[in-house]
Formats: structure tokens, sequence, C-alpha cells
């Protein structure tokens, strides 16, 4: 089966939440165990932040071709009546994409967001052929409607995210007790809903710390004594006060041998609501420790460390917090209601939540008495055993299969419409909505049907050659953006276009069609520079070196660009203004380490000589790519190729006298910009040396006036030997080039540093 996943569980607020972490790692599992079933995972545009670091999570997992972006115009939350046609236009976006992906079946990994954010989840609103499944996990709204749905707004949104769930053709739900409450109070058929319950991360588990890292963390968040730990968000029904409360009914030499740490971040509302609380139940300052905010790291340890763990919320979709700590080894006690029994296995670990005194004595027991803290040690990690993401992947992927046979289903994809036709079904329905649509509305939803429904074969290949436009300065660099440009012209590489593109000046970038008919001395295309489509299956390659306020103008493009699943790369010519600054401009060092720094945000670069791949590999192992997918660093060799490249221009008169002058003699031939870096200075010093000792050769320098050698180009025009044994020739074409090869006898290479020596090849 064809499996497309919605994967805005892991895009929205909730990334930060359990509904986040049950997205990832539950999509991790299926992929793992895909049981040749195919996979899309399909990401919303308009949280752009969330792209990137979404693609290196499952860089490896799954072909980044089968990522794939949806676009919409926005903004599309519900919290704003402007947002209405919007939304409903986002909802139509959103399906129509996924329907032009051919799914067998559509997973759903959330529903219940989009009031305060820009999620757009619906069900069949434009295709109402394929299934759909729901991840479900609760209905917490809907059993505390004083609490949660009090506003109107908010009541209406929900009202309206449970008749999506309603429309769903199965639901997965995260443990029995949500699976019975969608079946009593949403009339869900209980055929339609299965448990697949949930699992712990795996970097939640049992740590050795060192005495001095035991030491440096308790120190951290000001824990002195042996504590009670209790993590969650700041929610009513989390039940801290209550907590706060029972704790503060403990004798005085237990609290003076302990503490109750709060984990986590907190509003300064929260925070300050709970200290007060504390206050007035007579407890110390130093009674309650809140740690702020904690990395998952730290909570690992800190479960690690805990003398025992309480869990007090009276109603949980699952409880995830209580299989943390199990899985680490802890002591766990926790409430008697919703999905907690189920978590925890163990009817003398539970209490009741809304009774202060049972709450205390439990704490009191599991604080004091070794035996019973012993026991729910050993219970925890038996019973975390039961729990893992393969057997909730396994159950959620039976499930699916058993209702859906792969043979029948595919056959729909014989029935879905052609990408023509569902365009214009799609542009038809969006227009039926209302004719209120401003002009900024319009052009981001033309915008966004042309991104979304973009026909993606032939994938093109596109070259950056925005300096070659601008301005050809026959540099070895540009020698090789031509090369390589009029090689891929000629022998495109099996089933892609190659694109020339060059930097637009306002954004983006355009084709180079006006210049590729006169660089390959025909038309082959229309001249009609527009800018580029793309999709996956499109490649990017920064051929040329690109001046840095281009490429710093033009960072958000690329990652644009890698959103939506092109393959980004750079040629990387050398590192020599970070290697040799002294021999560049000023500046320049600093324009090229910004240049760096964004084009090593890449997919990867390709380097021009292993040498600068090893040195870039040493570079960036030095940096921080915290959120970012692997920059892949390549090599390859550059070659001499200078019959291709000729140009058939004439060479000027005095050509033929200077060849004819280096045939006379021995001729050492040096070819390269003139800068401090080459090594003019050393040679020509040499040479003068051996024309002083009657060394009858000429000293040929091929290469264009550089920079930091205005001594070098005088003394170089007013030497006795110019034209006669020393020969400076600026700015040569290839054909006068070749006939210096061909009659001189010796090529030097002085250069200092060079990320490959192309004239030592073509020599």
């Amino acid at each position: 089966m064809r499996i497309v996943i919605d994967m805005q569980g892991a895009q929205t607020g909730s990334r930060f939440r359990g509904i986040g972490r049950y997205t990832v790692s539950l999509v991790i599992t299926l992929l793992r165990n895909h049981r040749n079933h195919e996979y899309f995972l399909v990401l919303n545009g308009l949280f752009k932040d969330t792209i990137e670091p979404l693609r290196a999570e499952f860089n490896g997992l799954i072909a980044q071709i089968n990522i794939r972006v949806w676009e919409a115009q926005g903004p599309v939350s519900e919290i704003l009546d402007d947002n209405l046609l919007r939304q409903k236009t986002a909802e139509l976006l959103r399906e129509s994409f996924v329907e032009n992906l051919c799914p067998d079946i559509v997973l759903i990994t959330t529903i219940f967001e989009g009031y305060g954010d820009d999620f757009i989840a619906s069900i069949g609103k434009f295709d109402s052929a394929t299934p759909v499944v729901l991840i479900f996990y609760d209905l917490i709204p809907y059993l505390y409607p004083e609490t949660y749905l009090a506003d109107k707004r908010v009541a209406r949104w929900y009202e309206n995210k449970l008749e999506q769930c309603k429309r769903a053709d199965l639901l997965l739900s995260i443990s029995e007790s949500s699976m019975i409450e969608a079946i009593e109070h949403l009339k869900i058929p209980s055929d339609k809903i299965i448990n697949i319950s949930t699992a712990s991360d795996d970097r939640f588990h049992i740590e050795q710390l060192s005495l001095v890292e035991k030491e440096e963390l308790l120190e951290r968040f000001e824990i002195t004594k042996p504590y009670l730990m209790y993590l969650s968000a700041t929610d009513w029904r989390k039940n801290h006060k209550r907590l706060i409360e029972a704790y503060s009914k403990l004798s005085n030499t237990i609290r003076a041998s302990h503490q109750l740490c709060f984990v986590g971040g907190l509003s300064f509302e929260h925070e300050k609501e709970f200290k007060r609380y504390a206050k007035l139940c007579g407890l110390m300052k130093n009674e309650v420790v809140i740690t702020g905010y904690v990395t998952d790291e730290e909570i690992n340890r800190l479960y690690n460390l805990c003398k025992a763990f309480v869990f007090p919320s009276w109603h949980e979709g699952f409880g995830l917090p209580v299989l943390e700590a199990m899985q680490c080894g802890r002591a766990v006690i926790c409430a008697n209601t919703s999905s907690l029994p189920e978590v925890i296995g163990l009817p003398e670990a539970m209490f009741d939540p809304f009774n202060v005194e049972a709450i205390s004595q439990k704490v009191e027991r599991v604080l004091t008495d070794d035996f019973y803290r012993r026991n729910l040690e050993e219970h925890s990690l038996h019973q975390a055993n039961k729990f893992s993401w393969d057997k909730t992947a396994r159950i959620a992927i039976d499930a699916i299969e058993s209702r859906y046979n792969p043979a029948n289903i595919s056959k729909q994809i014989e029935k879905k419409p052609a990408n023509k036709e569902r365009t214009s079904r799609l542009i038809n329905m969006i227009a039926t909505l209302t004719s209120t649509y401003d002009d900024q509305d319009l052009l981001g939803t033309a915008v966004a049907i042309a991104q979304n429904l973009r026909e993606i074969s032939p994938s093109q290949l596109f070259v950056d050659i925005s300096e070659l436009i601008r301005h050809d300065s026959k540099t070895g660099i540009q020698r090789v953006v031509r090369n390589i440009l009029h090689h891929w012209l000629s022998n495109p590489p099996q089933g892609m276009s190659v694109a020339p593109i060059y930097a637009a000046v306002d954004h983006g970038y355009k084709y180079a069609r006006a210049f590729v008919n006169e660089f390959m001395g025909k038309v082959i295309q229309t001249d009609t520079d527009d800018y580029i489509e793309f999709g996956p299956g499109d490649v990017f390659i920064g051929l040329d070196l690109v001046h840095p306020d281009t490429i710093t103008k033009h960072q958000g493009f690329y990652q644009v660009l890698r959103n939506h699943g092109v393959l980004v790369k750079f040629i990387l010519y050398d590192l020599l203004p970070l290697q040799l600054p002294h021999y560049t401009n000023i500046g320049v060092p600093e324009g090229f380490s910004r240049w760096l720094d964004i084009v090593s945000c890449s997919d990867g670069l390709i380097c021009i000589s292993k040498a600068v791949a090893d040195d870039l590999a040493s570079f960036m192992g030095q940096q921080n790519r915290e959120g970012l997918g692997p920059c892949r660093i390549d090599w390859f060799h550059l070659g001499a190729d200078i019959e291709n490249s000729k140009s058939g221009i004439v060479l000027p008169d005095e050509s033929f006298s200077v060849v004819d002058q280096l045939c006379r003699r021995k001729s050492f031939l040096m070819v390269g910009t003139l800068e401090p870096r080459k090594g003019y200075v050393q040679v020509i010093d040499a040479f003068e040396q051996l024309w002083q000792f009657d060394v009858d050769a000429n000293l040929v320098i091929v290469g264009k006036q550089g920079w930091k050698c205005d001594d070098l180009v005088i003394r170089l025009r007013a030497h006795p030997e110019m034209n006669k044994r020393l020969f400076w020739l600026e700015g040569i074409s290839d054909d006068y080039l070749e006939k210096v090869y061909a009659v001189s006898n010796c090529l030097i290479a002085a250069s200092y540093g060079e990320g490959f020596g192309l004239p030592l090849i073509e020599a």
C-alpha cells in the first residue's frame, strides 16, 4: 500500500509536547518496519521552521523525495474570523495535494490543532474516496467543557474537530481509556477504533552518573535533598495544588529530609501561583523546588536521581511521564483514574487524586517504606517492558491491513482524476467559496496551486551561473563553470533536463534561457527568463562562485527549495580565504566565511579535490549543526578540456610573434591570476638570478591582474626583459593559451595554496 502520513503533529506547538513525540516516534517505527508499504510524509509549508529539522529527523529512513510539502495562503488559524476563507481554501489545497500523491491510505497524526496556529486538516472536503486513519488522543475538553470550552469560539472550533473525528474511517487510540471514551461519548462504532497504546522514547533509560555529574546537576537546580519528582504541564487537571497540599501534610521529619520537585518550565504566573500556594500550605521556600526549563537529557537524569516519582493528574490520554519514570527504574505512584491504571498496572501504587489525605499517605509510604519502594522499582522495569514502539506500530499497521485489502484498494488509484482534471476541479471549488478574495490572497493561492500540483517529470538540474552571466572574468573558476556547463547542456544526465539559472535582482532565481542560446550558439529554447518552477526530484548545483551578498540575499530561497524536496548542493573550490587570509583583500575572509556558513546548511558541498574535502570535513567537524540534516561532503577532480573550450576567436596578430619567440628557447610557463598567493615574485626573483648566470630561458606569465599586486605589475611592465625573455599575457583566450601550452617546455606551479591547480592538468 501507499500510505501518506500527515506530519503536522510534529509541526505545531504540539511538537514540544507528547503529541509531537508520539508522532515522530510512531512514524520512525513504521518506517523501520515498513512491510514493503510505500510511505510519503506530508508537511505543512506554513510551518517553515519545522521542515528542515523534520527532514533531518527522518534522513536515512525515507527517501527525501518522499517527504512532500504543501503550500497555502496564510494565516489560517481559527482564532480570527478574517482567516475563515483562507482556512476553507487551505483545506481544499491540502486534500487535493494529498490526493495527487495517489494514496491508498491517509494517516493523520493529530486533528485537535489549529485554533491559534496554521494547522489545517480536514476529511472529505475534496477527496471523499481515500480512507483516512486518525490518531486519537483523548476527549478531555469534551468531558470538562466548563474549563476548556467556556469560550464560544473555542467550543465551535472543538465541535468541528469532533465532527472530523467521526468522518475518519479508522481511529487509532493511544490507550484503552481513550478508546472507551470515543465509543461512549462520540458513538464511534467499536469496529472503527482500536487501542494501539504508546511507548516511551529510548532517551529515557537507566543511566549511571558519576558523583561529579550528580553534584553538578543537583546544584544547578538547587536540589539539596532526596526529592519527590513531578513532571507535567501546568494544566488544571494536572492537580498540582492538591499535591502541594498533600506534601504539606507530611510530618516535619519527612519534610526536613526531602524536597518536592516540579520539573519543567512554568509560566511566570503559574510559578508565582504555585509558590504562593505552597507558602499558604505552610511549606518553607526550600521545601518546594521548581526547576524551570530542562533539556531531555536533564529530565532523564532527574528521573534517575529522584527517590520516587508522583503523578496526581486525574485525567490523561495516556500519561507518558509515568512510563518514562518507570523506564528509568524509579518507584512511581499515580492517580487511579482514566488511562493511568493501564499504564502503571499496579493497584497498590495508585491513589484517589481528589483525596488529599490519600495522596499524602501514598507519598509518605513511598518516601519512608524502603521495602514498598523497592517493590515499586522492580515492578516499574517489568511493567515498562510491556510497552514498545515496535508493538504500537505493529498493532497500527495490522489494523490498517486487516481493514483495507491492498489488492482491492490499489484499484482505486486507477479511478483517481488526472492532474489537469484535479486542478480544474480544485479551482472551481475555491471559486465557489466566495467572491471576496483580495489580490494578495488570490496571488498566494494561485502560487500554492501551481506549487502543489506541479508535474515533477522530468526532473530539472538547476545550474547556478549567476556570476558568469553578470561578468565572465575568465578566471580558472569561470573556465571550470563554462566547461562543465557546456558538457551538461550537450550531455544531460539521464532523466533530467539541464536548466542554467541565475539569481534575480529582487528575489528567487530565473531561467538563463537567453544566455544559453548565445552560449550554445543556437536557439535551443525560448529566450524568456521566467522565474524557475521547482519540485521534488529537482537538483540545484551552485556551480558558480556567487558573491556573498547574493548568497545572503537568497539564503531563504535555498531553504524553500530544500523544503520542497529539491536537492541543494554547492561546488567548493577552496578554503584559501580562511587558510591564507593575509593573501586576500580586506573583507574577503569575512565574506567567504559568511558564504560558507550559508552553503554548508545545504544538502552537500562538492569539492574540487580530496585535499579541499579533507580540509572542509575538519572545518565542519567543529561546527554546531543541531537541527540540520547532514551536509554531505564529496569531491571530484577537474579535467583538461581545452580542445572543447576553444571559442573559435581569431588570434591577435601579436600572438604569432610571441609564440615564435617562445619557440626559440626553453620556455617556462605560469598560469593564474596575479595575486600574492601564486608565488610570482619568488619565481621572477629566481629567473633574474638565472638570467644573470646566462641561462637563456623564457618566463611566461598568463593571467589577469588581481589584488595586492600593484608593485608586481609595476615591476613587470618596467622589467628590462619584458617581451624579450619575460612575457606577461593578460586575459588571453583559451585558443591562445592552448598555443602557449604547446610551445612551452615546463609549467611552474609555485602557488602557496590551491584548491586543485587546474594548470597542472592542462599542462
